[in-house]
């Protein structure tokens, strides 16, 4: 029948949803797909594990030991798993990169000072760098999202450029964010702030992106639709 999808069709929001997931998740393969959040993930569960065990189970006596204990585990944890990247799916994890140049040391100058000022700013200076970059892309004509994504996203070459300001924009409000969290809230809203932010502020970014990623979509066209008279 002319009106039926075969297994292999998807409509212009499974796509989108897709995408999306493959532009955090990447390969289709189920098994790669944990190996490849447990290597992008893992060191961030190291950092709220440890600091709930540190304050809650430990209950240590000094207020500010606990996110400094759980600072240092998280830049350990973050080059363990770019090695772990590298050996176990031969690419570069950027997310425990990123963290591990930034976070080692101000992980180093936190329990050297003992002060969590110097890793409470660590996401503000990623946030404000990465807003920075895709916006410098832009100024130079170049297209760092599309080279990023570009792969598991097809949209039209037009919708890039905004596309691009949306996450820098993003970002930036990230950081204006965690700069008001740390300064006006205690550590746990803090830790729990950085755990919720990190997975949940892209999800919903790209939730909010739905509609204009759908309108600028470019859906391949099918053996079925190519068929029809006049395509």
């Amino acid at each position: 029948m002319s009106g039926e999808k075969t297994p292999g069709d998807k409509t212009p929001l499974e796509t989108v949803v897709k995408a999306d997931i493959e532009a955090v998740v990447a390969p289709t393969d189920p098994k790669q797909n944990t190996i490849k959040l447990a290597i992008d993930y893992g060191p961030l569960a190291v950092f709220v594990l440890t600091y709930v065990i540190a304050k809650f189970v430990l209950k240590m006596a000094d207020k500010s030991e606990p996110l400094i204990w759980a600072s240092s585990l998280l830049a350990g944890a973050s080059v363990i798993a770019v090695i772990a990247g590298w050996l176990i799916e031969k690419r570069i994890a950027w997310i425990a990169l990123v963290s591990a140049i930034i976070g080692i040391p101000s992980a180093i100058m936190t329990v050297v000072f003992h002060n969590t000022v110097f890793f409470k700013i660590k996401m503000t200076i990623i946030d404000a760098l990465i807003g920075s970059v895709l916006l410098g892309g832009l100024a130079l004509k170049k297209q760092p999202l599309k080279a990023l994504l570009g792969e598991a996203l097809p949209l039209k070459e037009a919708a890039w450029p905004r596309l691009t300001l949306y996450y820098a924009l993003f970002y930036y409000a990230m950081a204006a964010a965690n700069e008001v969290v740390w300064r006006t809230q205690s550590d746990a809203v803090y830790v729990t702030w950085k755990g919720a932010s990190i997975i949940g502020g892209p999800i919903l970014l790209a939730l909010c992106l739905v509609p204009y990623l759908m309108k600028n979509m470019i859906i391949a066209e099918t053996a079925e639709d190519k068929a029809k008279p006049g395509a």
